[in-house]
């Protein structure tokens, strides 16, 4: 997207949502009609979230110069490979876009958003909305407030605790119950879990665990970041389990695939999944026959045929997912 562009998208926030209209350096027709994007609710649930100044990318000089800023929202943003750099912000007044970064596309390792670019967005409003004040947009009537688990926003389960108030708007916010642990059997040792299917008359304990979302999960694998896994299930166990299927990250559905045709060196495709917390091992096959398998998290590549392809993935607890995808040489 054009720098104008993103900056206009965001004007849409100070508008209420409500008033989207492009860009122009010189004076238009005002019968334009602008566009309605957002509920004004929605528009300012966002807002409230991007004026907080702790943040974690933020580095501690940055939210220091922050004392005489007027009050903004703003959000900031690095491109893959830190080619360039955004930070965007707006009030009532004001809807400023920063981009930093090389013409040629070359990228820079000290180049972010948090770093780079938001000190000059801070700047600017000094310099042409200093004495502005600290007035806010008016909360909407259709906004309520209520409780929700701090670890996840939904609403609260018995195990939430430190539960805080939030907004909300009836009717159109969710109202699924936190998720973010769950109740596991496992051995007395902790080392293999059950279901009710193959759990054991005695000699087992109940335990929480985190409940992470299986892109979470792959997040964390990549990362290397340590976090608390369900023990392998009973390997006795004969039962397939409900719940959330693998994820297949590398290839889409329905799509076509171009792949450069040369015999020293074929092209080959990618297989990668995001899994539950549950889940140690996972079972790749290609029309419907199997190919490998791997471990949860890992990468593993394929030779493809031309042709249509059916890609399947299992899990260790018997979830499956199909995707069909089209290979072409060129």
């Amino acid at each position: 997207m054009k720098l104008e562009e993103l900056t206009t998208l965001f004007s849409i926030y100070a508008n209420e949502g409500k008033l989207y209209r492009p860009s122009y350096y010189f004076p238009v027709d005002s019968t334009v009609k602008p566009v309605p994007i957002i509920s004004s609710g929605a528009a300012f649930m966002t807002s409230d979230i991007l004026t907080k100044i702790t943040r974690h990318e933020m580095p501690s000089d940055v939210v220091s110069s922050t004392m005489h800023v007027p009050k903004i929202a703003w959000k900031t943003g690095t491109s893959y490979g830190r080619r360039d750099a955004w930070s965007i912000g707006f009030n009532k007044d004001y809807t400023i876009g920063v981009w930093v970064g090389n013409f040629n596309g070359i990228g820079i390792p000290e180049l972010t958003g948090a770093e780079m670019a938001t000190p000059l967005l801070f700047q600017m409003y000094n310099a042409i909305d200093y004495n502005s004040g600290n007035s806010w947009f008016a909360e909407p009537a259709e906004l309520d407030f209520r409780l929700v688990c701090p670890v996840t926003g939904k609403v609260p389960e018995e195990f939430c605790t430190n539960n805080v108030i939030d907004y909300f708007i009836p009717k159109v916010s969710s109202n699924i119950r936190c998720d973010h642990l769950k109740k596991v059997f496992i051995s007395p040792d902790s080392a293999i879990s059950y279901c009710t299917s193959c759990i054991p008359e005695n000699g087992y304990k109940i335990a929480d665990y985190p409940n992470p979302e299986p892109d979470l999960v792959a997040f964390y694998e990549s990362e290397h970041i340590a976090y608390r896994k369900i023990p392998p299930h009973n390997p006795k166990c004969e039962r397939i389990f409900e719940g959330k299927a693998p994820v297949i990250t590398s290839l889409s559905d329905k799509k076509e695939y171009q792949i450069e045709k040369d015999e020293k060196n074929p092209g080959q495709l990618m297989l990668s999944c995001t899994v539950s917390n549950d889940v140690s091992r996972v079972f790749w096959y290609i029309n419907d026959r199997f190919y490998k398998e791997a471990k949860a998290g890992e990468n593993i590549f394929f030779y493809p045929e031309k042709g249509q392809l059916k890609i399947s993935c299992s899990d260790d607890k018997g979830r499956n997912v199909n995707i069909r995808i089209t290979v072409n040489y060129f």
